[in-house]
């Protein structure tokens, strides 16, 4: 998985409310759609384009609510979106990557719902005429990136690179040609590390259970 600290403060309230947008349908999934509505709810760049391109939240909702239906009320314990959701987040990742950008915002997740192609999102957009290529036509010039994640100065967990994958903090010194520049002092063999962001644990650590260095038995605790 991809680190969540790279969304946007807009970007973290689409995927939440993507999420409430599931639950009111009563659906154990989030979807394509989900994402669509919660990209259109949210005030943003993304938005805005879709009002231009004629897409608007009522129209969107009652489509969906003649293809999908409400389905019954269920005890449902746990949400989780669905592969094509996670293959439009990749996408996003991909496309912000290209433009040099390290944070991801909600314009890269339309644009991932248009390149993924085949979820309910993406025909409901077609259908509307929707491209990829409008979209970029529309955005406003790059914004330069707030601050970097992780930002310089800040504390980072950086495993070993072999096992039992012991975990060093470390401070953030920069950044250099898409990798993470961190100053370890306390280990003995590599003071410094030059790893990319996916690599990196943030202080006070949270147990990622994609993290599969994190899951090697007997690993330690961090310094």
């Amino acid at each position: 998985m991809y680190p969540f600290e790279r969304f946007t403060e807009e970007a973290k309230r689409v995927l939440t409310l993507a999420q409430e947008e599931a639950e009111r349908s009563q659906h154990s999934y989030i979807g394509t759609e989900h994402l669509l509505l919660a990209l259109l709810a949210t005030e943003s760049e993304a938005s805005r384009i879709l009002s231009i391109l004629g897409v608007e939240a009522p129209d969107v909702r009652q489509v969906l609510k003649a293809v999908l239906g409400r389905s019954e009320r269920l005890n449902i314990q746990r949400i989780i979106p669905t592969s094509r959701v996670k293959k439009v987040i990749q996408i996003a990742f991909e496309a912000a990557d290209r433009e040099g950008s390290t944070t991801i915002a909600p314009t890269h997740l339309l644009l991932g719902l248009l390149q993924e192609g085949e979820g309910i999102a993406a025909h409901v957009l077609q259908d509307r005429h929707v491209t990829i290529e409008k979209v970029m036509a529309l955005r406003g010039p790059a914004a330069p990136d707030p601050e970097p994640w992780p930002a310089p100065g800040s504390r980072v967990l950086v495993h070993d690179p072999d096992p039992p994958y012991r975990l060093w903090e470390g401070i953030v010194a920069g950044h250099d040609r898409g990798r993470v520049v961190v100053q370890v002092p306390l280990h003995p063999i590599r003071p410094e590390a030059r790893l990319p962001a996916t690599a990196l644990h943030s202080v006070p650590l949270r147990f990622s259970g994609d993290c599969q260095r994190c899951l090697a038995p007997g690993r330690p605790a961090a310094l």
